[in-house]
Parts: structure tokens; C-alpha cells; sequence
């Protein structure tokens, strides 16, 4: 993107635009905390919350987006996070934004929609839980045989690559959704 288009984003303003009309978060916990917690204190959450999308929601059904930039030779399996499935409904657009990737293969895992034991405070008030859920999640990514994992959730994300890691797995690619839209894997 040019210098100059990125100075007018900034300030607010695109081709005549509010650029700012929506906002956009690369995880749905991100959303979250804009429609669930920041409505306890903020008066005009309502309109905020309106305005704000998780990243594949918004590219499939604001933007339209017919193709991405992306390009990634292997199988994909992909993890839907609790808070953007459960909360905002973001189950099939991830999907099919990868469907439109040139060489991508997806390959559902097992109980792509069990949780992986993250839940922010959760994993460290009940680690014994959280463990065994992120074990699971892990036995389930390798049983798939997929060559990587993407996410939409940097917690998942985090937790999941940790304990693939921990568990002796280096070739898993673990991967944000966005990552993979973008291009940006060698």
C-alpha cells in the first residue's frame, strides 16, 4: 500500500470515506472485549459493536472478497476458537476464504470446535483441565496429518502451538488465518 494511502487511513479518511466506519479485529476474543466488556462502561457500545467485525467475517461478508493473495501448497486443518464461534457465529468463513487458496487442501480435524483449553485466565486457574484439553486438541491436529494448523484466535493459537511444541511436534505449521490469506508463508 502507497505511503500517501496509509497516511489517509490515519487520518480517517479513504477515496472521499470514513474509513473508520468499521473496524476490523484479527480475533474474535478482540470482538469480545469490544461487545462484551467495554459494553459494561462505554455508552455508545451498541454502535461500536455494530462496527466491528472478526477478519474472515468481514472480508466474506462485508468486503465480498473473490479471491486472496495467498497461495499455500499442503493440507490445512483449522481450530474455530470458542469466542468466535460461540459468540460471534464465525464457523464456515475462515473455510471459505481457504477454499479460494491456490494448493490448499483442508482437511477437518476432529472436534475442530472443541475448545483447546485456553480461555485466557481459564487455562491458569484450572491448568490440569486446560492440559488435557490442549492435549486433545493436539492428538486431534496430528491425527488429521494435515501439514499445518490455522486459527482465528491468538490465545488458541498460542496455547496450541505451546503444547504441539512441548509435545515433541516441530513440523506443524501453526498458523493465524490471516498469515495464510496474505501470503505471507514461505
Amino acid at each position: 500500500m502507497p505511503l500517501d494511502a496509509r497516511r489517509q487511513i490515519v487520518r480517517g479518511r479513504q477515496d472521499g470515506q470514513d474509513v473508520h466506519a468499521v473496524r476490523m479485529v484479527p480475533f474474535g476474543s478482540g470482538r469480545r472485549l469490544v461487545l462484551v466488556r467495554l459494553g459494561l462502561v462505554l455508552v455508545r457500545a451498541d454502535a461500536l459493536g455494530a462496527k466491528t467485525w472478526e477478519l474472515t467475517d468481514f472480508l466474506v461478508n462485508v468486503v465480498r472478497l473473490e479471491s486472496v493473495p495467498g497461495k499455500f501448497v499442503g493440507t490445512v486443518t483449522y481450530h474455530d476458537s470458542c469466542a468466535g464461534l460461540r459468540e460471534m457465529g464465525v464457523k464456515q468463513q475462515p473455510r471459505t476464504l481457504l477454499a479460494k487458496m491456490p494448493g490448499l487442501t483442508l482437511k477437518e480435524m476432529t472436534e475442530c470446535e472443541t475448545c483447546c483449553g485456553f480461555g485466557g485466565t481459564f487455562s491458569i486457574k484450572y491448568g490440569e483441565i486446560s492440559s488435557r484439553l490442549a492435549d486433545n486438541k493436539c492428538e486431534f491436529v496430528a491425527q488429521s496429518k494435515a501439514d499445518a494448523l490455522a486459527l482465528g484466535d491468538l490465545g488458541c493459537m498460542l496455547n496450541i502451538e505451546g503444547r504441539l511444541r512441548r509435545r515433541g511436534d516441530m513440523t506443524t505449521r501453526v498458523l493465524h488465518v490471516a498469515e495464510l490469506l496474505a501470503g505471507d508463508v514461505p
